[in-house]
């Protein structure tokens, strides 16, 4: 059984060494001493989301939310090939954080909120940070589940014209825009990405339930973005960016090991 990973926000983890003893606390210690009941002795992984993962020994307990780890190893994950970002239309309901957890799992790096023309959904401007809120309690719950030590960013809420922003920066640099639509001919692994010193971007916008605007399309590729299928089905907007990003990562990312990178 794989070590439970907890988070540490913490800047100064990123100079920790093998032999310290580092201090879990707060939720984070909480949830390890009181919900799984870790003991002294077992083994345990800290993460700070931004690559470093501290593989350790639990030590010592004091109450019903501290633990100190011994550090056995640390490490940096690397930075995948191909970095993704995933600009989302806002999805109706509890599918907005289904679309989060998805996309952490699979590995997108960047997450944008998208207030599409046709969203059902609406972020009232003095709701916009309990909502945003909540997708970032999705990142943080399953990026732990996935165990990844590099989180994605949640952006801010984007309007349309933002995203136009965004392809326009992608496509004239190392990567592409790609709109997943249900009515483009062009496969999703035939459109042309660039490469640069082996690496490069891709952002993927995907639309509400409703489908993306004729007028957003029209602008969106006169910025130069692409349009793409998935394949012969229509999926929820949910799930199409954590299956457009699974397919572009099983030929790009996921040739080496998932967890590893430099040793300190």
């Amino acid at each position: 059984m794989s070590a439970p990973v907890f988070y540490i926000a913490d800047p100064d983890l990123q100079q920790v060494r093998v032999g310290q003893e580092i201090p879990l606390a707060g939720t984070e210690g909480r949830h390890a001493v009181s919900v799984l009941r870790v003991n002294i002795g077992e083994v345990v992984e800290l993460v700070d989301g931004r690559g470093l993962r501290v593989h350790g020994t639990v030590v010592s307990l004091s109450g019903k939310e501290n633990l100190w780890v011994r550090v056995a190893k640390v490490q940096i994950e690397p930075v995948a090939p191909l970095r993704i970002t995933v600009v989302q239309a806002l999805p109706k309901g509890e599918h907005g954080e289904l679309a989060i957890d998805l996309l952490t799992q699979v590995g997108v790096d960047v997450i944008v909120p998208w207030a599409a023309g046709r969203s059902i959904t609406k972020w009232a401007p003095d709701r916009v940070e309990k909502a945003r809120s909540k997708w970032q309690a999705a990142v943080t719950a399953a990026a732990k589940q996935a165990r990844r030590a590099r989180w994605p960013v949640l952006g801010e809420l984007a309007t349309t014209a933002q995203v136009v922003e965004i392809i326009a920066g992608a496509s004239s640099g190392d990567g592409a825009a790609i709109v997943l639509h249900e009515e483009a001919i062009t496969p999703l692994l035939e459109v042309p990405i660039t490469d640069r010193g082996g690496a490069s971007e891709v952002v993927l916008i995907v639309g509400p339930e409703g489908g993306i605007g004729e007028d957003e399309r029209a602008i969106f590729r006169a910025a130069g973005a692409f349009e793409a299928r998935l394949g012969p089905s229509v999926l929820r907007s949910s799930a199409a960016g954590a299956v457009a990003t699974a397919v572009l990562s099983a030929t790009r990312n996921w040739g080496r090991p998932p967890v590893g990178g430099s040793s300190l």
